[in-house]
């Protein structure tokens, strides 16, 4: 269990050090530290997220070696074209919005800020390692909802959890249809890019367009959701082996 959950463990590292450098900084050079810090949230776990990469790659590389020596993938990861990684990411977008809906509804009935839960978005970078990591012993099904299950921990209140444990479920079967380390890194930067400007602009798009806006937004999220999973499953299918 070790080797599967210290991914996330590097990535809160990471993540503490920085906040804590950012914070010292403030400190040093503004009057109001502490709010001023929260403006720095999003670059820090941007920063974050890139930083992670790098440690979360090297151990993939690492990891791959063994499951190629013990024959649990094949020879080849597969290649991302252009649109399929675009695809990916309108994939991931289009998850998120439906899956702020369903949160924004659970919030009746959940105790918890909802914008206060979307200004913490945390960097998935680590999830593919936690996933491949629970898939070299266990099925595809319960390695994404093991997976998902910490990502959704991590996230730190109820409704983000909901809302982490949606989207760490569907980018984990995404990476094992698409065959590529990025696939769920793209879809989960789609994600967390939508939600930043959907939250931004949202009022201001329906003030000047109409509620009408809105739906072709989600229409088009539909088209682009029910496509990709399309898409990605006969690419999984085709392939008939695991590639990551």
């Amino acid at each position: 269990m070790w080797r599967e959950l210290y991914p996330v463990g590097i990535h809160y590292l990471i993540g503490q050090i920085l906040g804590s450098a950012v914070l010292l900084w403030l400190v040093d050079h503004v009057s109001n530290a502490q709010e001023s810090y929260y403006s720095y949230t999003l670059v820090i776990t941007g920063v974050t997220g890139v930083l992670v990469m790098f440690p979360a790659v090297y151990f993939y590389r690492k990891d791959r070696i063994g499951r190629l020596i013990g024959g649990l993938t094949s020879i080849e990861e597969q290649r991302l074209s252009v649109p399929e990684m675009l695809l990916l990411l309108g994939a991931g977008a289009g998850f998120a919005q439906y899956a702020n809906v369903l949160v924004a509804i659970l919030q009746n009935w959940i105790s918890s800020s909802y914008g206060e839960t979307m200004t913490k978005i945390t960097s998935g970078k680590s999830l593919f390692m936690v996933y491949l990591r629970l898939r070299d012993h266990f099925s595809v099904l319960v390695s994404a909802v093991i997976s998902a299950a910490f990502f959704g921990i991590y996230h730190g209140n109820v409704l983000q959890a909901v809302y982490a444990f949606i989207l760490g479920a569907l980018f984990a079967w995404f990476l094992e249809m698409g065959g590529n380390k990025w696939t769920s890194v793209l879809m989960h930067i789609g994600a967390n890019t939508w939600i930043l400007i959907f939250s931004e602009y949202a009022q201001t798009l329906v003030e000047k367009t109409g509620a009408g806006s809105l739906l072709m937004i989600y229409g088009i999220f539909a088209v682009v959701m029910i496509g990709g999973y399309q898409y990605f499953v006969r690419r999984g299918e085709k392939r008939g082996y695991r590639a990551v």
